[in-house]
């Protein structure tokens, strides 16, 4: 029979979006064909537009002789069959030709599997002289903290119900199938031909958001959650797996009446054990902790004092956020040293939703401490001249819409009731850093109107995660700010828009006593994406 193509040529939006779908039907003699396409939502690209030439098969076997037409996105052409598009008889084969076709048989289809799993990253520590050292699981930051270590460990469960691509070739690629994650986090790809195949997670996916965001991948080389895999002749590839650690860990259904509180100290953030104040100074005391029960720690549970007479300031501190078993969470007290020299001891517990006390361990005698030393005239060290600091990252801040209109996580609508979403200026685990950016700081506050500072004392660029730092700075008010249209910026940026520290504010005043270090002065950048 005769063969039919249509030649479908166009351009991408961006170095990222790549063809995903071509979808066929006919009505009569008009061909409806619809070209999808697919641009991962994690990734930094070019914003140049990039070519594409698509070749589509029609299905014309059958047709009787007329003309046709047929749309593709909304383009129109057309083409004749001069006679009916039957099948011609096959012709009989030979004994010869049956021979030589039974001696050279097809290769026998192969298939891959892998798992989902949870990456579970357990913190201990202890308190006082105790340092927080990564458990089992765990693997260190380089700016600090720990991190899941991206290796199957036993004992770590496999997450169910998630939606699994493969494509064909080397990744980034899909298209090719879809399938769903079993109960112990397991999948299947079977009569697959030989090749290479791209298997990947989108947790921005309608049916995967609810199960993984926040959090991150976390095996080495499969950050953006997609592994090249080679099939072979009959033959399961396996090892096709993905580790994914919770920013939050997910909240467990447990038996409230049988669980456990427990809590274990992670590490002091600030005012070290000992540390001299002057009489009535006002200071913060913040810990990092661990839930090291088998409860939950909901709302209703609070950071108390219990001593007889507790140092001035907070005495009760309630959580912000719940807190899953084996989650860390940072509580921060205000504090007011006695006007009395001495050593004084600050002791802390928790409470839970019944007011019931319960400490380190589980303990009820052991609790999280602060020991402070209060002197008369105690001298506070003068900071070193031109030893304070300004930092942060740069990243860009998703927001993306399901095929039902509904926002993903990461959104927020820009006004009730207005169906207009743009992203929540919220660095979260699965979001980007955007390297290469020039960042520029000014030795005054910013301008009032918006408008970029004219005196630039220094500039920096950030780096592959995104950071930047100004050091050698003495006491005194800064602007930190990001030109978006520069020369060095307009490529990596535009188009877009600032979500953090406002929509449309791309930069930020900082006042720095002598000595301080500012460190969270973040910039987040919402992309556009046709």
């Amino acid at each position: 029979p005769v063969q039919v193509n249509v030649i479908a040529r166009g351009s991408l939006p961006d170095g990222c979006t790549q063809i995903e779908n071509v979808i066929q039907q006919r009505d009569a003699s008009n061909f409806q064909i619809v070209v999808t396409t697919l641009r991962p939502g994690d990734r930094m690209c070019t914003q140049n537009v990039v070519p594409f030439t698509e070749t589509i098969p029609l299905d014309v076997v059958g047709l009787e002789a007329g003309a046709y037409d047929v749309e593709v996105n909304g383009r129109t052409g057309s083409f004749t069959l001069s006679t009916d598009n039957s099948v011609a008889a096959e012709p009989t084969e030979t004994p010869a030709a049956a021979a030589e076709s039974a001696s050279t048989p097809e290769p026998e289809a192969g298939a891959l599997s892998g798992l989902i799993w949870h990456d579970v990253c357990a913190v201990a520590g202890g308190e006082g002289d105790t340092e927080a050292e990564a458990g089992e699981g765990c693997i260190a930051n380089p700016d600090g903290g720990f991190r899941a270590n991206g290796v199957l460990d036993e004992g770590e469960p496999g997450i169910a119900g998630i939606l699994v691509e493969l494509g064909e070739g080397a990744c980034p690629a899909v298209g090719l199938a879809t399938t769903t994650t079993d109960d112990d986090g397991a999948f299947t790809f079977a009569d697959l031909p030989v090749g290479e195949y791209c298997v990947s997670v989108n947790p921005l996916d309608e049916q995967n958001e609810p199960l993984l965001v926040p959090g991150e991948w976390t095996v080495a080389g499969a950050e953006l959650g997609s592994l090249t895999v080679t099939v072979a002749a009959g033959e399961t590839a396996t090892g096709a797996d993905l580790g994914w650690d919770y920013q939050f860990l997910p909240i467990p259904e447990v038996d409230l009446a049988t669980c456990t509180n427990s809590m274990a100290f992670v590490a002091d953030l600030t005012v070290p054990d000992d540390t001299v104040f002057a009489p009535g100074t006002e200071f913060v005391k913040e810990w990092r902790l661990r839930n090291s029960g088998t409860c939950p720690w909901t709302t209703d549970y609070a950071f108390v004092a219990i001593d007889e007479e507790p140092l001035a300031g907070d005495a009760e501190v309630a959580l912000a956020t719940a807190v899953a078993p084996g989650q860390t969470i940072d509580i921060a007290v205000n504090l007011i040293a006695p006007d009395a020299p001495g050593t004084y001891r600050s002791n802390w517990q928790m409470t839970n939703a019944n007011g019931d006390l319960f400490g380190v361990g589980g303990f009820i005698e052991d609790a999280i401490y602060l020991r402070i030393v209060v002197e008369e005239g105690a001298d506070t060290a003068t900071p070193e001249p031109n030893s304070a600091a300004i930092g942060g990252v740069v990243w860009a801040d998703y927001c993306l819409l399901r095929s039902d209109g509904s926002p993903s996580a990461g959104c927020i609508e820009t006004e009730d009731g207005s169906g207009i979403y743009i992203a929540d200026g919220t660095y979260a685990g699965y979001e980007s850093p955007i390297a290469g950016l020039t960042i520029s700081l000014s030795p005054t506050a910013c301008p009032a109107d918006a408008t970029n500072p004219t005196a630039v004392l220094a500039t920096t660029t950030t780096d592959d995660d995104g950071l930047y730092s100004f050091t050698g700075l003495d006491a005194g008010s800064f602007c930190v700010w990001v030109d978006a249209f520069s020369a060095e910026n307009v490529d990596l940026l535009i188009p877009g828009d600032w979500t953090y520290p406002a929509p449309g504010v791309g930069a930020l005043s900082v006042i720095l006593s002598a000595g301080e270090e500012r460190l969270a002065v973040d910039f987040g950048w919402d992309y556009v994406v046709d």
